[in-house]
């Protein structure tokens, strides 16, 4: 094979490991690369060849970038434009809980149980909401003009179950908007918990 086609090999690689160490601040993204180019240099000019066959077994002796990224240890992570966009939006109300859980979704820099607490909490307020009108629609289905006081229910109990939302509805309802931003909130501490090489290699 060409030098052209086994320096192509080399630079996917690397290109690859690049991508990898994304987390990575970007001095120590580049000094990674830079020490993985020179080691294959190396290993390349000690085979005393560089044809694909030698390029590829230096490659596989390496093992994937990703294993690479992760032995170097914790990443310190830092949050891009889409995790504050993800943040912001879980603390607005009703459009924005479900713009924020796309991104958290979509994020890369939160990993596993992260993204399923923040999802979860994100989208609590709709469920929640939900139910409480739900229950409060079936409430008020039942009160039909005209139909009697049941039995043993003073009218004004009977006015008060009928009526909207009693008390207990409106504070779990309420309480319920307090979960975008503490979503936002659980999911900005979680940057500053540097990423664990297990969490980095099955992102």
């Amino acid at each position: 094979m060409t030098t052209v086609h086994t320096n192509k090999l080399v630079e996917d690689y690397l290109r690859r490991l690049e991508q990898a160490a994304a987390p990575l601040a970007r001095a120590r993204r580049a000094e990674l690369v830079a020490e993985i180019r020179e080691h294959i240099d190396d290993a390349l000019l000690e085979a005393g060849a560089a044809d694909e066959v030698a390029v590829r077994n230096v490659l596989e002796r390496l093992g994937p970038p990703e294993e690479i990224v992760a032995a170097a240890g914790p990443v310190q992570r830092r949050a891009g434009r889409l995790e504050l966009a993800a943040m912001i939006a879980l603390a607005v109300p009703f459009v924005g809980w479900t713009v924020g859980v796309a991104l958290v979704a979509a994020s890369r820099t939160w990993h596993g149980r992260e993204k399923v607490i923040g999802i979860v909490l994100g989208l609590m307020p709709a469920l929640i909401g939900l139910l409480v009108l739900m229950a409060a629609g079936g409430g008020s289905e039942s009160a039909v003009p005209g139909e009697p006081v049941p039995v043993g229910t003073s009218p004004e109990a009977h006015s008060e179950s009928s009526n909207g939302l009693g008390p207990i509805e409106l504070f779990v309802l309420l309480g319920s908007f307090l979960a975008g931003p503490l979503a936002a909130v659980y999911l900005g501490t979680r940057l500053r918990h540097p990423s664990r090489p297990s969490e980095l290699v099955s992102a």
